[in-house]
């Protein structure tokens, strides 16, 4: 998930918005300085930060035959100067999509779902804004192969209500997204043919799970994913974050990074697409859980993994069910990256080297992590 931000509404919006930032607690940080790769890896973090303009940075690489190293560099908050700390919670943006991908294909590893049907069979209230809902799949959802708008991308309304009226948008429901920037939009393709990014199919898919469990996104989570893999600081619901890595943006294009905090809640916080919270070593519990069959099947993995459309050739619509495809030095990869407007995260599983990497910076600015491939090889 990202937010494009037009230099003018930006402008406008940190001279009406005041972010206030509440004091974190103490918290003691957990360090790896006696890993054997650790003056390896704690230099490379901290050109990585420093290349990017970035406050503070995180980064977790498990090898094979090597435990977990995880580092952290620079400030975490600005206003009140505290370090970034190897355990700290951050926003991970749409590597959500991957949790919510794990919780639909649960469903249908329990005949409970079918990547078959189409929208208009679990939540026709909200299918109705959607042309031809009776022709887009589970599947096609799951691979942002429906053609469905994406205001977070493309509605310059959606973008500037979000900086404007944050408190407001954070409130919105699904349902009245979906009626307010949504309805009446007409598909980019026919379902199936093409590929293109969505979250707008992530809200649904969110939708969906709720409808047929009768339990809300975050029970699901916790119940299917965070306690089977012991992940103890992660959530989906919105709480006091006054413990999460602040997020922060040069939205005056001048060199000067604002604390964006307060739109990045409002964008991403409790939704389906891109509101996760969480740490480094929990994100790896994650990957290492999921590829590892202990939430899915191997069979269902294989497929979570597979390229969905056949008829792509580049590397922009290699896509799985909620997973990128990622082409690196070090082979295939899968994972997901998330950008929000002042935070961006990335989690990568190499299966040919059997490694992960976890990279995390509270600046939303994009960055290049090739150097995380030589890391792995």
């Amino acid at each position: 998930m990202k937010i494009y931000i037009i230099l003018i509404a930006a402008v406008l919006v940190v001279a009406c918005h005041k972010m206030p930032v509440s004091k974190p607690d103490t918290i003691q940080n957990i360090s790896y300085s006696n890993h054997p790769k650790h003056n390896v890896y704690q230099p490379l973090l901290e050109s990585y930060k420093t290349s990017t303009g970035s406050p503070g940075s995180i980064m977790l690489i498990k090898r094979y035959n090597e435990n977990v190293w995880i580092g952290s560099v620079g400030s975490s908050n600005l206003a009140y100067n505290v370090p970034m700390r190897t355990n700290l919670q951050f926003r991970t943006g749409s590597i959500t999509k991957m949790f919510t991908a794990v919780i639909i294909l649960q469903l249908v590893n329990e005949n409970r779902l079918n990547l078959a049907s189409t929208l208009n069979n679990y939540i026709p209230s909200l299918a109705r804004y959607v042309p031809k809902n009776n022709t887009i799949s589970i599947r096609h959802l799951l691979a942002h192969q429906s053609g469905i708008y994406d205001p977070a991308n493309e509605s310059m309304g959606y973008k500037a209500d979000i900086l404007n009226h944050p408190v407001q948008m954070a409130e919105m429901t699904v349902e009245e997204k979906m009626r307010k920037y949504v309805s009446g939009k007409s598909l980019k393709f026919e379902p199936g043919s093409d590929y293109s990014y969505s979250n707008t199919n992530f809200w649904l898919l969110g939708a969906i799970a709720e409808e047929l469990t009768g339990k809300k996104l975050e029970d699901l989570f916790r119940e299917r994913i965070y306690l089977p893999l012991g992940m103890n600081n992660t959530y989906l619901q919105v709480k006091d974050d006054r413990n999460v890595a602040r997020g922060y943006a040069d939205l005056y294009k001048n060199g000067q990074l604002l604390d964006v905090t307060l739109f990045d809640k409002a964008e991403g916080d409790g939704e389906a697409d891109g509101g996760l919270i969480s740490t480094a070593e929990d994100l790896y519990k994650f990957l290492n859980g999921l590829f590892t069959n202990q939430l899915l099947p191997a069979s269902m993995v294989e497929e979570m993994k597979r390229k969905q459309l056949a008829s792509c050739n580049t590397p922009e619509c290699e896509y799985g069910l909620g997973i990128e495809i990622w082409r690196t030095k070090a082979g295939l990869a899968y994972g997901h990256n998330g950008a929000l407007l002042g935070n961006e995260a990335n989690a990568l599983y190499y299966p040919d080297k059997n490694a992960v990497t976890i990279l995390y910076k509270n600046n939303g600015n994009g960055s290049v992590k090739d150097f995380l491939d030589d890391l792995v090889n």
